[in-house]
């Protein structure tokens, strides 16, 4: 092992090699302020304007955010160490608050504290399908005695050839920012969660999304011939963002990692992976390349839980708001079952509804203030609405038509739930020591690392087995169960993993999972959408239309901000439904089978068949990608677009879903089917728009 010394270091201008990278490290009067320039070959992966570094802070009231570099450790020029400790600095500001919601304050100390840190890099060359990526793995380790830590941020600016200008962007989250973002120097965007609402002049509900809860599981960037990947392969919980502002040339991406309480931290391992092009890469060719990175860094970070990604199928929303259960009662299931013999036909596999849970609704007193079915007390279905016997009717009726019924379900109870006066000690504490509602006033998360988790994780699986559920809906998962820190603990742990491993053995029951979010941990169900003249939304629709990058939606069933219907011509008609449906992305649909409450503007409401004059249309796409997903394993992406192409286990080419009329070279047989033809072909296969084929044996392009 080689080791220089931080003189040397910090006098000579000559960087630390690592194989085909070099890292040039940044000073500032001396002292270091973090990695400057890192290259790949001769090409810039980042700028050198603003460093890459680290911030922490403890809640002592010492912060460790000035570095003074102590020096490099490298071994047989593969593995480097850059040793640096930091004299700590007043924090007099900590995150915990008063009663009166202030932050409160830490005097200054005057014993001398400080902090080692030791940023490891590990040369590592790794396969994605058929690409071969160098890369860095990257961890650091941090020992603050009598200063102990629970988060990390890490902020770094990437920017292929030292500037952002030119870049392209890829990422599957629920910003508002494109799937496939083009990056111009000009350019202004951000990942933060971001609702535009023309009555509150846009509202920021969560600063930073947490990885695989809302935020992107890798951060994807592309330019010329290069593209980088950047992720943690177990990355619990971790908030990130992405940032650009106009003024700068540069591409912001910050994460804050979160952990237990120590005085050793070692935050989430982080990967960088660099694949070089022969080429230019082509449009075609960097999708291809990010479809191939997400779905390596989901099975990497689903593997530790033992979780199997979930795929979206055909799947309807039905259930009632409070006024409409009331008036039905007891019965309101009634209808529901009796259309899903017509749902099944229609090509349907899972529907959703809210069973009712005894909640506020069903309270015959209900506290004052607001609530909704959405509050409950227990995940005990309520007798007012026809109870556990209801639901099994339902369940056994969707299993005999080879349906799966998604039921509602949270990590939190209403904030009147009478547990919280039985165990107080089981409410989640913001930072304050208020109780954790995410702002909504009508309900609190439990402590899931506490006896609460055992006892819900319990109800959840009765309450399954007991109606034989084969799916679960989670609602706000995100800010109400995978953000949550126990601040109130000893040791101010995050409970994602906790959440995920018992996502894990819902699965290996045999219940699906559906979030409401964008998530790898089950299917991705939520509004991210709305249309031009809706009032609330994240996306614009029409935006990720224009850019056709349905791509990057792979695997989710998006939902619709609007208050009109959004599966009528002109928005997710069936054609569009067709296109989505080739990516492996299927949206859920509304429908209402209660004839005796029909709306005064039917426009206005789900219909009463699904997709309303055009059920027949949604109903072959349906069909089609129902007999096509066994052969859907691996999507391609084509130049031109003009369809899709899916590989089979063997990365053979086994599926093609037609956008435009187009002849596909192809030996071998084929099978249309919609309409049932087979031919062999000796060479050329002539498709039409709306066709799927399935294809065997022996080259496809």
């Amino acid at each position: 092992m080689t080791t220089i010394s931080s003189r040397s270091c910090s006098r000579s201008h000559e960087p630390i090699r690592i194989g085909p990278f070099s890292l040039h490290l940044a000073f500032e009067d001396g002292s270091l302020t973090g990695i400057g320039a890192v290259n790949f070959h001769n090409t810039p992966l980042r700028s050198a304007l603003l460093p890459w570094t680290f911030y922490a802070e403890s809640e002592t009231g010492v912060r460790f955010s000035r570095f003074d570099l102590s020096g490099v450790e490298q071994k047989n020029g593969s593995d480097v160490t850059i040793c640096f400790r930091s004299n700590g600095e007043w924090l007099p500001r900590i995150q915990e608050t008063d009663a009166m919601g202030e932050a409160r304050i830490r005097p200054r100390r005057a014993q001398k504290t400080e902090a080692t840190f030791r940023w490891n890099f590990r040369l590592i060359r790794e396969r994605v399908f058929e690409n071969e990526y160098v890369g860095l793995a990257m961890q650091l380790d941090v020992s603050s005695p009598g200063n102990p830590l629970h988060w990390i941020i890490e902020d770094a600016t990437w920017e292929i050839g030292g500037e952002a200008g030119g870049a392209t962007l890829i990422q599957q989250d629920v910003s508002t920012i494109d799937l496939e973002q083009r990056v111009r120097e000009d350019s202004e965007f951000s990942t933060v969660e971001k609702f535009h609402t023309d009555g509150w002049g846009g509202s920021y509900p969560m600063d930073m999304l947490p990885r695989a809860a809302g935020a992107a599981i890798c951060d994807f960037q592309t330019k010329d011939n290069l593209a980088l990947c950047l992720f943690a392969e177990r990355p619990s919980l971790t908030r990130a963002r992405l940032d650009k502002f106009a003024g700068e040339n540069l591409i912001h991406y910050t994460d804050r990692a979160y952990f237990p309480l120590t005085e050793n931290a070692r935050p989430p391992e982080r990967k960088l992976l660099v694949y070089r092009h022969p080429a230019p890469l082509r449009q075609h060719e960097w999708r291809n390349l990010w479809l191939d990175c997400f779905c390596e860094v989901r099975r990497r970070i689903l593997a530790p839980f033992g979780f199997e990604p979930e795929l979206p199928r055909p799947s309807l929303h039905a259930h009632l708001w409070d006024e409409e259960l009331k008036l039905l009662g007891k019965d309101w299931m009634a209808p529901l079952r009796d259309a899903l013999p017509a749902y099944r036909k229609l090509g349907y596999k899972q529907i959703f509804t809210h069973g009712v849970w005894e909640s506020v609704t069903s309270d015959p007193s209900p506290p004052s203030g607001p609530g909704n079915i959405c509050c409950p007390y227990l995940f005990r279905f309520a007798d007012a609405f026809g109870g556990a016997d209801s639901i099994r009717r339902l369940t056994a009726a969707a299993a005999a038509e080879n349906m799966d019924v998604y039921q509602w379900f949270s990590f939190h109870l209403s904030r009147h739930a009478p547990v919280w006066k039985e165990h107080p000690d089981w409410v989640m504490k913001e930072s304050g020591g208020e109780p954790w509602d995410a702002s909504y006033c009508t309900l609190w998360s439990g402590r899931f690392r506490s006896a609460y988790g055992e006892w819900i994780r319990d109800m959840v699986e009765a309450a399954c087995g007991e109606s034989a559920l084969t799916g679960i809906f989670w609602d706000s998962y995100q800010n109400m169960g995978i953000d949550c820190v126990d601040w109130s603990a000893p040791d101010k742990a995050p409970q994602a993993d906790e959440i995920w491993r018992f996502q894990a053995r819902l699965q290996r029951l045999g219940i699906g999972q559906r979030c409401e979010i964008v998530t790898i941990f089950g299917v991705s169900a939520v509004s991210m959408y709305g249309f031009e003249h809706d009032k609330f939304r994240r996306r614009l629709w029409s935006d990720t239309v224009r850019n056709d990058d349905f791509f990057a939606l792979l695997d989710t069933s998006p939902g619709f901000f609007t208050d009109d219907c959004a599966f009528v011509p002109g928005r997710i008609d069936p054609q569009m439904y067709f296109r989505l449906a080739a990516h492996r992305v299927v949206p859920f649909i509304g429908v209402r089978p209660w004839k005796n409450l029909l709306p005064p503007n039917p426009a206005r409401q789900d219909p009463l068949v699904p997709g309303g004059d055009l059920a027949a249309d949604y109903a072959a796409v349906n069909r089609l990608y129902n007999e096509a997903l066994p052969h859907m394993k691996r999507l391609r992406l084509v130049e031109g677009g003009t369809h899709t192409l899916w590989l089979d286990e063997q990365n053979r080419p086994s599926a093609l879903w037609i956008f435009q009329p187009v002849q596909i070279k192809h030996h071998g047989r084929a099978r249309e089917l919609a309409g049932g033809r087979i031919i062999v072909t000796d060479g050329r296969l002539d498709a039409a728009p709306g066709e799927v084929w399935l294809l065997q044996e022996n080259q496809t392009s």
